[in-house]
């Protein structure tokens, strides 16, 4: 939004340097990219008056010019095509200085003398414009300083303005500011406007089919307009605020929307048949022309205004061909509406075509301004074109914006910014915003918010308004302190402080995602039940549209960005909470731990090169889970083999932990893995943070050190393939005796000498009696008792050594 400060100071009379204004609107919330200085004091320029042009006599494109300047008549040369003889042009005479630096001085052109330099609009730094030399006004008398005919320097603002303050992008919503920040009277417009001749209603009809896509519309009709150049002063205005000047009757729509942030549209009446205004969807496949010369093609999801026969513009993004103002208007329809936000968004993203109306209308246009915004502009229009006003306005309003009213308390406002205040002080903070404000009792105001602050819903919202009005600089800055509360329940922040330490002490490197995704994304893993997902009503994007159900997807997403980087061998680790809607029921939100391992994550450094097999992956996956859970002083881990969508065929596992179900791991499927060319076998696991941390806060009992020596055996079994390691701690841990202090496996093996259907499993089993020594025969016979009970319950064989 760009702020010439000459137009600002029309309706605020703040007196400060632009320096100073920046400061102020920036830590009042609104950010100034830059200060530009435009214009100029057009020293030694005056108005020239052209008396006479003939041909060049050696050259087709220049003529011979006689100027007066206000006392003598000199000869100039211009290149100019638009120069003729009673024209009043910027004049630059010898001596004189552009504001670009370059001196004029007497020259020869083709042989014939110059004294001076007519002036085109780019040549005095005004516009761009260099199609002709720049028009002055009939009545400008000659010799005059140009200065007085074009106004002097001035400093121009380029402002960002955010998404939820679209009441700022207009010079009286900046104003508003403004007075509130210097604590000014704010001086807007007039908005009378004079009425004459047969009503509006015998002159139009308005059609509007699509309530919520348009939920307001007017229309006022403006007859005997002369179509021509607007005065300098509102083209000055127009172009310092970054718009080309192209008529009075398009100009006065442009210069009402840049003032009061509601954009319009002028219609020739003649070219609107039977002068009727339908607002509907477009048809699917409808073809229109815009005024940027492209045709487009539309789809059923976009609004137009159309008339009964075509569509004769994209309603809030750009005009049609065809039925725009032209030399030969004489009667305008001018149409001020409001459009649904999303739908000028949508469109206009479709259409590849961003205006100052749609950029406008897709961050919402105050419905209530469209009848006053279209007063002012029909007054405009009637003193700049000589046109009259048909009496009364066709508005089609089924549901008007109502005012809401808030609750501010002054008490909430110390409380949440540290300052001292009285509700007084409040009140006329709040009222210098156009809030209006009403005290319900000596802590508490009634606040009035009015249609164009929509995006003050609540309380803290006003607070914000406080705090920038009243100085964001002037609120104390105090040392953070602790509060000790007695009996609070700290234990879940410190045990997830520990799964971190003990997950770094493991290798893996800890990431954030937000908890936004898309659901493109979940589809692809449909690790969830779509029903139960929780959509945004109003995304920003649909990559950020639905609250995650797990972190699984986000994960490997986050391995893919590394892959793609060169990073071969990645292992992650993520909290975070996951997002559930019981199907008319309540909303769950569990807190959750992911961990994805990608390459050879798991290796050492000198045996990194050969390419990692999905079960040695997995491998150090599990490894991981039983590390963090020892660590975590967690229940015994076991994975129950689980179908899911994500993981291969045989290696997808649910996680139970105590023999609570806890999570899942498993190896993901190829397929998903090389949408982010990832090629090496991941494996991932997610699980519950309560589940992983149940036990971390326990403390165990203590263990005296043992006084005898312990005996070690070794067994090997020949089982089938599908025997799981749990299966066979289990027939161990229900068969041994209680001097059985530790079971290990150490070996697993499959290839030759073992059955293709069968796998060999070693383990390395400790006894130790308490206060005593095992004899052998103790020892062989527990031993004895262990290998019976598997070799019968699994149909195991012992393998000789």
């Amino acid at each position: 939004m760009r702020v010439p400060l000459e137009w600002l100071r029309e309706y605020v009379a703040f007196e400060d340097t632009p320096q100073g204004l920046a400061q102020k609107l920036t830590f009042g919330g609104i950010e100034v990219e830059a200060i530009e200085p435009v214009g100029s004091d057009f020293a030694g320029l005056i108005v020239g008056e052209v008396r006479a042009v003939e041909r060049h006599p050696n050259a087709d494109r220049l003529t011979v010019c006689r100027v007066f300047n206000g006392t003598d008549e000199v000869q100039v040369v211009c290149g100019a095509p638009n120069v003729r003889a009673g024209g009043r042009y910027p004049f630059a005479p010898e001596g004189a200085t552009l504001p670009s630096g370059m001196k004029i001085k007497a020259a020869k052109l083709r042989g014939v003398e110059s004294r001076g330099m007519l002036c085109a609009e780019d040549e005095l730094g005004l516009s761009e414009d260099h199609a002709g030399l720049m028009d002055l006004p009939a009545d400008a008398v000659a010799g005059t300083p140009l200065v007085q005919v074009l106004g002097g320097p001035d400093t121009v603002l380029d402002l960002e303005i955010t998404p939820n303050r679209p009441d700022c992008l207009s010079l009286l919503g900046v104003a508003r500011e403004v007075a509130a920040l210097y604590r000014l009277p704010l001086r807007p417009p007039s908005f009378e406007v004079r009425e004459s001749g047969d009503p509006v209603g015998a002159a139009a009809v308005v059609d509007v089919r699509d309530a919520e896509l348009c939920p307001r519309y007017t229309a006022r009709v403006i007859r005997g307009i002369r179509i021509g150049p607007s005065p300098r002063w509102m083209q000055n205005r127009l172009a310092r605020a970054g718009l080309r000047p192209i008529n009075n009757a398009v100009d006065v729509t442009n210069y009402v929307m840049l003032e009061t942030g509601q954009p319009l549209h002028a219609f020739d009446h003649a070219l609107l048949k039977d002068a009727h205004i339908v607002v509907r969807r477009a048809a699917g496949g409808e073809v229109m022309h815009t005024l940027d010369g492209q045709e487009r093609t539309l789809s059923p999801s976009m609004l137009v205004i159309a008339d009964p026969d075509r569509a004769v513009a994209v309603a809030g993004v750009m005009g049609g061909a065809g039925s725009e103002v032209r030399d030969t208007t004489a009667t305008i329809l001018l149409e001020s509406a409001c459009f649904e936000p999303a739908s000028v968004r949508a469109t206009s993203k479709a259409l590849g075509l961003v205006t100052e109306s749609s950029y406008r209308y897709a961050r919402g246009v105050d419905p209530d301004l469209a009848d006053r915004a279209s007063r002012r502009a029909a007054a405009l229009l009637a003193e700049l074109g000589g046109g009259t006003v048909a009496p009364g306005v066709i508005d089609r309003y089924p549901a008007p914006a109502a005012p809401r009213t808030l609750s501010c308390r002054v008490s909430a406002i110390r409380r949440t910014l540290g300052v001292e205040t009285d509700a007084g002080t409040v009140a006329d903070v709040l009222r210098s915003l156009d809030l209006g404000v009403a005290a319900r009792d000596a802590d508490t105001l009634d606040v009035t918010v009015p249609t164009f602050r929509g995006d003050l819903r609540i309380e803290v919202d006003l607070v914000e308004e406080f705090a920038r009005l009243h100085g964001l600089d002037r609120i104390p800055a105090r040392t953070p302190a602790a509060r000790v509360v007695d009996g609070a329940d700290d234990r879940g922040v410190r045990a997830a402080a520990l799964v971190r330490d003990a997950a770094a002490g493991l290798g893996l490197t800890e990431i954030m995602n937000y908890s936004l995704t898309s659901e493109a994304l979940l589809d692809r893993f449909a690790l969830d039940d779509a029903a139960r997902r929780i959509r945004l009503p109003n995304p920003l994007s649909a990559e950020q549209s639905v609250l995650r159900p797990s972190l699984v997807p986000q994960l490997v997403e986050t391995l893919g960005r590394n892959r793609a980087h060169q990073v071969a061998d990645a292992a992650l680790l993520e909290f975070g909470r996951t997002y559930e809607q019981e199907p008319g029921g309540p909303t769950r939100e569990a807190a959750r731990v992911a961990i994805g391992l990608m390459g050879a994550a798991g290796r050492g450094p000198l045996v990194r090169r050969p390419a990692p097999e999905p079960l040695e992956t997995f491998r150090w996956l599990k490894g991981i889970l039983a590390g963090l859970l020892g660590a975590l002083r967690g229940g015994g881990l076991a994975l129950r083999a689980e179908p899911c969508a994500a993981f291969e065929p045989g290696q997808s596992f649910a996680i139970t932990v105590g023999g609570a179900a806890a999570g899942r791991c498993g190896v993901l499927r190829r397929r998903i893995a090389a949408e982010w060319r990832i090629y090496d076998p991941v494996a991932v696991a997610e699980i519950d943070l309560d589940a992983l941390t149940a036990g971390v806060h326990a403390i165990p009992a203590p263990r005296p050190p043992p006084t005898v020596p312990c005996s070690v055996r070794d067994l090997a079994f020949v089982l089938p393939r599908a025997t799981r390691h749990e299966d066979v701690l289990a027939v161990i841990r229900n068969t041994a005796p209680a001097e059985l202090e530790r079971v290990e496996l150490f070996d697993l093996y499959e290839g030759r000498g073992i059955p293709a259907d069968r796998k060999s499993m070693a383990y390395s089993l400790t006894y130790r009696a308490a206060g005593r020594t095992l004899t052998d025969d103790e020892v062989q016979r527990f031993h004895q008792s262990v290998a019976d009970a598997v070799v019968r319950d699994l149909k195991a064989e012992i393998r000789d050594a």
